[in-house]
């Protein structure tokens, strides 16, 4: 299962963020270091998952088909409420072509993004019911004064939820880096027979529709959508502790080997 989260964070300076975080592991063939968090062909929303991986994995790389495919869709003519709606169409197909049934916990996800027909992020979580194979959308909402828009997924959601909203009742300025932080703490007390582990996921999307996955630091690591990259990896996205919420500059110099150096010219 899986821990996701979307919400719309705030700076000191007033700039407003969408932020996507999720833990790092799925079981069954348990690793702690799979993507949950998908970027998308256009740049103003992304896209988590909840659940059965078998299920919602598959679904989640048809949607970013279905968008790649159509150029409207690719490039941002359609806004995401015009995009959202033909996702959920494709979802309702998509369930029928199972041969096994799913339950209500299996398919999970969050759509969200700016939305220049509203000029406003916009966050749903979709879910699914079993009866009548049917999607339904839920479109976030605050839970506190100081965070008025999240979507929270998975079978950890209230949990987590519930450790943000007591986070949050402390007086202060509106939410930016809190819930990541709150993730942060799970993830780090989680034991291996847990359905959530390994390193937080993190994801930004701006209000001048750009999407910007971050490295995360973790436990001694450098990660990136829950892979600890390798030492000569040069990455251009920025870095973030999730406990201290510093943010650091992209890698821009490595280890090179030495088979990989130009030759020198011949004298």
């Amino acid at each position: 299962m899986t821990v996701a989260l979307a919400w719309v964070g705030r700076r000191n300076d007033g700039v407003q963020h969408l932020y996507f975080a999720s833990d790092s592991r799925v079981t069954g063939a348990r690793s702690d270091a799979s993507p949950k968090i998908l970027t998308l062909p256009r740049s103003d929303c992304a896209l988590c998952f909840a659940g059965d991986t078998h299920a919602t994995y598959p679904m989640m790389l048809q949607l970013a088909n279905a968008i790649a495919a159509h150029q409207p869709a690719r490039e941002r003519s359609l806004d995401i409420s015009r995009v959202k709606d033909h996702l959920l169409r494709l979802l309702k197909d998509l369930v029928r072509r199972y041969e096994v049934p799913f339950s209500k916990a299996d398919i999970q996800f969050i759509f969200a993004g700016y939305s220049w027909r509203s000029k406003d992020f916009r966050i749903w979580s979709i879910g699914y019911l079993p009866k009548t194979k049917e999607f339904y959308e839920r479109e976030g909402s605050g839970f506190c004064p100081r965070l008025n828009k999240v979507s929270l997924i998975g079978d950890w959601a209230k949990r987590v939820r519930g450790a943000v909203a007591k986070e949050l009742l402390k007086p202060g300025p509106a939410a930016n880096l809190e819930p990541l932080r709150v993730l942060a703490s799970f993830l780090d007390a989680a034991k291996p027979e847990d359905s959530i582990g390994g390193p937080p996921q993190l994801v930004r999307i701006s209000q001048h529709m750009t999407t910007r996955p971050f490295c995360v630091k973790w436990k001694g690591e450098d990660t990136l959508l829950g892979r600890p990259l390798f030492d000569y990896e040069n990455v251009d996205y920025w870095s973030i502790d999730p406990v201290t919420g510093e943010i650091f500059l992209p890698r821009k110099f490595g280890h090179r080997d030495e088979r990989d150096a130009e030759p020198k010219p011949q004298e």
